[in-house]
């Protein structure tokens, strides 16, 4: 059985299932492979056609629970890490804990090492209570994926809670500005992948 593979990949930390945080990385996944994808002043004459997102939810892979009843994990991936480390843009979201990424998305990346992630351009994403703990995890969550070495061009896109009902606007707003810096990181990516495998 071969491991599932993407150009989009979305990692969903929350530990529940089908949360909020899936349904605006989701949203994120669509709006910029539509933006990504079409010929225009954003992403050139080309086009950066991207297909359906791989979604990797954690609470589902890993298994685990708030409540005394066990958990056995539900959508076992045969190479999760392998997964991530092959897409081109991979959509990081997290719930925000203690004002920072949730536990479970720690615990899955710090699996990785320093430069697995050279070849990926990373969006982080993520859902806050607080303005100040909006600010703590985009931060955070920014230097992890960099630290892996990841691209990470644009800012986190980072709501409160009070937010997420008028997501649409907020996702629309932010892929409109960062969509540019996005498509340029993903050609010059791809640009180094054919120089090294014209020399490989």
């Amino acid at each position: 059985m071969r491991a599932p593979s993407g150009s989009v990949v979305e990692l969903i930390g929350n530990p529940r299932p089908a949360s909020r945080t899936r349904a605006l990385a989701d949203l994120v996944a669509v709006r910029l492979s539509h933006a990504l994808g079409e010929p225009g002043p954003v992403t050139g004459s080309h086009g950066i056609p991207l297909g359906e997102p791989v979604v990797i939810e954690l609470g589902d892979a890993v298994g685990v629970s708030f409540g005394p009843e066990p958990v056995r994990v539900r959508t076992p991936l045969v190479d999760p890490f392998g997964t991530v480390i092959r897409a081109r843009l991979l959509v990081v979201a997290t719930p925000t804990y203690k004002a920072t990424y949730s536990g479970l998305l720690k615990i899955f990346l710090d699996q990785l090492s320093q430069g697995d992630l050279a070849r990926v351009v990373a969006v982080p994403v993520a859902i806050a209570g607080a303005p100040a703990h909006r600010e703590s995890v985009s931060s955070a969550l920014h230097e992890l994926l960099v630290e892996l070495g990841a691209q990470v061009p644009a800012p986190a896109l980072a709501l409160l809670e009070s937010e997420v009902a008028d997501q649409e606007a907020h996702v629309g707003r932010w892929v409109t500005a960062y969509a540019a810096g996005l498509a340029e990181s993903l050609t010059d990516l791809s640009r180094v992948a054919e120089t090294s495998g014209a020399h490989g």
